[in-house]
């Protein structure tokens, strides 16, 4: 017990002194707002504010592919960030296979961090790895320099504006330590897609009638965009993920058409044109690209 408590106390002294105050077990950052649009999501259903979540089920599934890959890049001597954490799916799954020196969750919705809180509380396999739970916003973070070895960010970025995405990754490389990794996942959506001049066109009109912030929408990328905001670091290697050439969604259309469209005729036709597109050229149908980046 007295060595979990000193581990505890490890973990703590990453953060910056006097940036924080504990509330019931969760560290709340001094300048953060009491409630996000998040909040309110948690409440609702904890997978609700995790993106292509629909059930827990499927969460699971991609959960499994995304916890294979990041034990390929975490040591078990690693203090790991979690960025945008949620309800603590990936340590969920992670945690029991792979005690850490320390995990730490950052998230701007408090519910969900409870969420995660309690059923960390209820699960002995996790609690091996010690655990810090801090609501914080993910561009201002309550973390010293150079103080955690591996970031992980499974499906944050794509919700939240460019200039926010470009703070949150300046954060992440004065945290990360030197030879540190960081892995993205689900987060860069491509702007060179069906869906991604939507969005684009989406996003334009949103800067044009004043709302450019608007928390929600999925805003896409091109590849120099990417390349450009792990300017600095030693390695950066882009994996394209998924097939699209439909869209999957269309915008303008309401909930129940859009539905329509998205199970009777885009996902079937997807999958044909999938199964006849030569390899070389699948690259050019990928849906996102994840990033694995040594600092």
């Amino acid at each position: 017990m007295m060595s979990a408590i000193m581990d505890k106390k490890n973990l703590v002294d990453t953060l910056k002194p006097h940036s924080t105050i504990d509330r019931e077990g969760i560290l709340v950052a001094k300048e953060i707002a009491d409630k996000t649009v998040w909040d309110k999501l948690a409440l609702e259903n904890p997978t609700h504010a995790v993106i292509s979540a629909g059930t827990e089920a499927e969460a699971a599934k991609k959960s499994a592919i995304q916890i294979a890959d990041i034990k390929e890049h975490v040591q078990a001597g690693d203090i790991l960030l979690d960025l945008g954490t949620g309800y603590g799916r990936v340590a969920k799954y992670l945690l029991p296979e792979m005690p850490l020196t320390g995990y730490i969750g950052v998230d701007s919705a408090y519910a969900m961090l409870a969420l995660f809180r309690e059923r960390y509380s209820a699960s002995p396999a996790e609690q091996k790895t010690p655990l810090l739970l801090i609501n914080a916003d993910i561009h201002t973070l309550p973390l010293q320099d150079v103080s955690v070895d591996t970031v992980i960010v499974s499906a944050v970025f794509l919700h939240n504006h460019k200039n926010v995405v470009e703070q949150a990754m300046a954060e992440l490389k004065r945290v990360v330590k030197p030879g540190g990794t960081i892995l993205i996942y689900s987060s860069f959506p491509r702007a060179a897609t069906c869906m991604g001049m939507q969005g684009l066109a989406y996003q334009a009109f949103l800067n044009l009638v004043g709302r450019p912030f608007k928390n929600g929408p999925v805003r896409y990328y091109w590849r120099s965009e990417i390349m450009h905001l792990f300017d600095g670091f030693t390695e950066v290697t882009l994996k394209p993920v998924g097939y699209a050439v439909v869209p999957k969604s269309l915008i303008f259309l309401p909930k129940t058409l859009d539905k329509i469209w998205r199970v009777g005729f885009a996902n079937p036709l997807n999958r044909a044109l999938e199964y006849i597109t030569p390899t070389f050229l699948k690259y050019y149908c990928a849906v996102h690209f994840d990033v694995v980046a040594k600092r």
